[in-house]
């Protein structure tokens, strides 16, 4: 446990301003406040309210949730008026909001990463008190993984998932046919020989062969910076081992940097052999980018986020055309690196309830909707775009059958967040944002050539100090919490009796 620093919230502040401006990362920094008092939501009686603002991401659940959301209208008689953004726009409208104390919003969506600032901030709600006042929320359905990766922070469930991501390899059946490839399994009992160097050998075969008159690059990765690029990289330097600080997120927290490893160069190393075997603009990628390069005919295999499983099967992003290899891919497990034990990345969006709305019990309503089997079902069943939406965090839908027919790799993808674990691959500490800037832009200088996979993490573990000194981090003062999956698992437990 922590003790508490004598410095006021104001001066807090404008420390923190101060070294986010110093290092270009304006906006970045999410300031902290002594968690002790961090509000829980209170399971107050539902009050009649005619409608809800919502403010939603532009992630493929946004199309379906908007298909389906008329149905939360007929349950319970409450309009929803729902909005849209990028993601920056999200988050800088969420932040502007939250610091001016003004109600812009009754539900919000919110990106895991953010969970420790806001709540830190007193800005959203724990929903604790919703859940053990509510039968109908069935917690006991949701993935363990997921939750813990995604919803809690500090002992509290403080959002519940909409679209829950891990990461997983997609490949071509008929390229790996032609080459007489074994292609990726599809189970981890079958995964033991399914490791990142046969991974890199596969694509190596397939860089630079011809394929029905197209030259093929043996895969594609997501090379923009600052914030893409470590969704990606940051999967493949986890496997082999890497780590963002000494400890975290077990107790006593110590972020101490550790980026600059042995494991992490090794991991870096083999990122800058992948960009070799992609299109050179691919240094430029974003996250739908790099997804949908694939679905243009001349990738083998890469991998990425779960919701490209089915965001491939069209011509482009949510273009509702069928992509020419719709009949040709498959998908399989993630490697994992030479004697070390698997480990997926988790992520995707959740919703929350502001401190700031005047709608608490309507807006949980909505939540509790958005985030159960019917509605998460119906999101499913939208024909639209060719079927887009299968990012389910509740056990039972992986298990529904009309729903296995039209995505076959919910097997698949089921076991892959069981091997899940978000808050190590990208710990969700309350200036994680900033750590990313930097860590973003490093990486792409080092596929750039700019750098030497070492001298970019080198700098990189250099600015960490700086950022996390900056902002009373190193040496940590405030208190920790002893953040593991049984902790978790027990906090269920606890608000589903």
């Amino acid at each position: 446990m922590g003790t508490r620093v004598g410095f006021s919230r104001r001066d807090f502040l404008k420390v923190t301003a101060g070294s986010a401006v110093a290092l270009g990362l304006a906006g970045c920094v999410a300031p902290v406040v002594t968690p002790a008092q961090a509000p829980v939501g209170e399971g107050a009686p539902a009050m009649q309210v005619d409608a809800i603002r919502v403010l939603v991401v532009g992630d493929p659940f946004q199309f379906a949730l908007e298909k389906v959301v008329n149905a939360f209208t007929e349950k319970t008689g409450i309009a929803v008026n729902l909005e849209s953004l990028s993601y920056d726009a999200l988050n800088a409208r969420l932040a502007t909001s939250f610091v001016s104390g003004s109600s812009d919003a009754d539900v919000v969506t919110v990106d895991q990463m953010w969970n420790s600032q806001y709540f830190d901030n007193q800005w959203i709600v724990a929903l604790d008190d919703f859940i053990k006042a509510d039968s109908e929320t069935n917690l006991n359905d949701f993935i363990p993984e997921v939750l813990y990766s995604l919803n809690t922070w500090r002992g509290h469930i403080v959002t519940l998932p909409i679209a829950a991501y891990g990461q997983g390899v997609m490949y071509r059946t008929d390229v790996f046919d032609a080459l007489g490839l074994p292609p990726p399994p599809k189970t981890g009992a079958d995964a033991g020989a399914w490791t990142w160097d046969a991974y890199m050998d596969q694509i190596r075969q397939i860089d630079g062969q011809t394929m029905d008159g197209a030259q093929m690059y043996g895969t594609v990765i997501c090379g923009s910076q600052p914030v893409p690029v470590v969704h990606m990289y940051s999967q493949l330097g986890a496997s082999y081992g890497a780590r963002w600080f000494k400890q975290f997120p077990e107790s006593p927290w110590d972020f101490t940097p550790t980026i600059n490893s042995p494991e992490n160069v090794a991991g870096l190393t083999a990122y800058k052999d992948l960009y070799a075997m992609s299109p050179d603009e691919a240094i430029n990628y974003v996250w739908f980018d790099a997804g949908t390069r694939f679905s243009q005919g001349d990738i083998g295999m890469f991998f990425w986020w779960t919701p490209y499983f089915y965001l491939v099967k069209n011509n482009g992003y949510m273009t509702g055309e069928k992509s020419t290899i719709i009949d040709h891919y498959d998908v399989g497990m993630l490697p994992h690196a030479e004697g070390r034990d698997p480990l997926v990345s988790l992520g995707g969006w959740s919703l929350g309830i502001p401190s700031s709305t005047a709608k608490k019990q309507a807006a949980w309503e909505f939540i509790k909707w958005a985030t159960g089997a019917e509605a998460q079902k119906q999101m499913a069943l939208v024909p639209d775009y060719n079927y887009q939406f299968s990012d389910f965090a509740r056990q039972s839908l992986y298990e529904d059958a009309e729903i296995r027919e039209i995505y076959p790799y919910l097997d698949v993808q089921l076991e892959l967040m069981r091997q899940g674990n978000g808050k190590i691959v990208r710990p969700p500490m309350p200036i994680y944002t900033s750590l990313e800037a930097v860590y973003g832009l490093n990486i792409n200088q080092a596929l750039s050539g700019s750098m030497s996979p070492e001298q970019a993490l080198e700098t990189t573990d250099t600015l960490f100090r700086n950022v996390l000194q900056g902002n009373f981090m190193l040496p940590y003062q405030f208190e920790s919490y002893d953040d593991t999956l049984e902790n978790t698992k027990r906090l269920i437990s606890e608000l589903a009796g």
